[in-house]
């Protein structure tokens, strides 16, 4: 993805009114000379335009003989313009110019001063600073973006933000950028939508070529439970990435199952394992066996959300008596506290108040 280039602000170059002093004057005595000759009838009219122009072109010459040199010829290029059109008051307001220039350099302020002081970005914000940091092709933006500021971009961002978002999910993707890489398959705009399904074939083949790695890895040594817990791990994520189709996702769930399971018998009861047993038993529709292992990680362990994934296991086996004295713990109460469960707690509230009213739940037809 190519870079943008950052913003160049104008070379500032100050008029250096002294410099065109001379002139000035020469070109007041020139113009001054011919009005008095004029005036004094020394010469007509007419020949006293002649001189005019001549002389104008000759000060017009002089100055593009200095610009070629180098010189800065503003002020000439203006004296010159002036004399033509207005004879002597040319020069005496082209003198009147400069020494307006020359004062008012005295307090002017530079040209990136005066553009920091009117759009400061002392108080970016994260998603700004996010938007900015892709159209300069930082490879950290990613990394310290959040999903949310993801689609953020992807909702409201340009086209040209929008691809280098879908550009560093490729290269830099992580299983909870899913939800971002979901939004890009299915933008309005056609041009994005194929440059995420091609992220995703890339995402897709970069998890399949880890995954033969880490089996070798796994089949060279039996004994390691490392090794097993690394491709427990890498399957997990694979399952959760967003890019595969209902089917394969529960064969990859199946088999990061059947990993954890394999490095818990070597590694014994862990809390992370045993949470990600729980959890894909959940999803893979294994209620009944999920129920019981949930039970006892909710007692077993302070993290609240086995105690969750309990209270679903119940309620999907229509256990709701069971489900209402579960959701009387305080543990699901704080778990409703954190930013990713907030719909804990009405749900919470409205078994709490079914029950005081004596209602039942509809019973499902078999």
């Amino acid at each position: 993805m190519s870079t943008t280039t950052p913003l160049a602000f104008p070379v500032e170059r100050p008029v250096r009114a002294r410099e065109a002093v001379p002139e000035i004057v020469i070109a007041q005595v020139v113009e001054a000379a011919l009005l008095w000759a004029v005036l004094d009838s020394r010469i007509d009219w007419a020949m006293a335009m002649a001189g005019h122009v001549v002389f104008a072109v000759l000060l017009g010459l002089y100055g593009l003989w200095q610009a070629r040199r180098g010189r800065d010829t503003r002020l000439l290029s203006w004296l010159t313009w002036m004399t033509l059109t207005l004879g002597p008051a040319g020069p005496l307001a082209t003198g009147l110019l400069a020494a307006m220039t020359a004062a008012f350099t005295l307090t002017a302020r530079p040209f990136e001063e005066w553009y920091d002081s009117l759009f400061p970005d002392d108080h970016e914000t994260r998603s700004e600073m996010l938007y900015r940091r892709l159209l300069e092709g930082r490879e950290d933006a990613v990394a310290e973006g959040s999903v949310n500021s993801l689609t953020d971009v992807l909702f409201t961002g340009t086209t040209r933000a929008k691809q280098a978002v879908v550009a560093l999910l490729a290269r830099r993707f992580r299983s909870e950028f899913a939800p971002a890489l979901q939004m890009a398959l299915s933008d309005p705009e056609a041009s994005i939508r194929v440059q995420a399904a091609t992220a995703a074939s890339t995402i897709e083949e970069r998890y399949h070529a880890t995954r033969l790695e880490l089996e070798d890895a796994a089949r060279d040594a039996p004994e390691s439970a490392e090794a097993l817990l690394a491709l427990a791990r890498h399957l997990d994520d694979y399952a959760y990435a967003g890019v595969l189709d209902d089917d394969r996702q529960r064969a990859v769930m199946a088999d990061a199952l059947n990993a954890y399971r394999a490095a818990n018998r070597r590694l014994g009861a862990r809390e992370d394992i045993d949470l990600a047993i729980g959890r894909l038993m959940l999803r893979l529709d294994m209620i009944e066996e999920a129920e019981l292992h949930l039970s006892a990680l909710s007692l077993r362990y302070e993290d609240p959300r086995p105690m969750l994934w309990h209270a679903e296991c119940l309620f999907r086996l229509h256990r709701f008596d069971e489900l209402r004295a579960l959701l009387d713990d305080p543990k699901l109460a704080q778990l409703g506290l954190r930013e990713e469960y907030t719909g804990v707690n009405p749900v919470i509230n409205l078994w709490q108040v079914s029950a005081l009213a004596g209602l039942q739940p509809l019973e499902q037809n078999p």
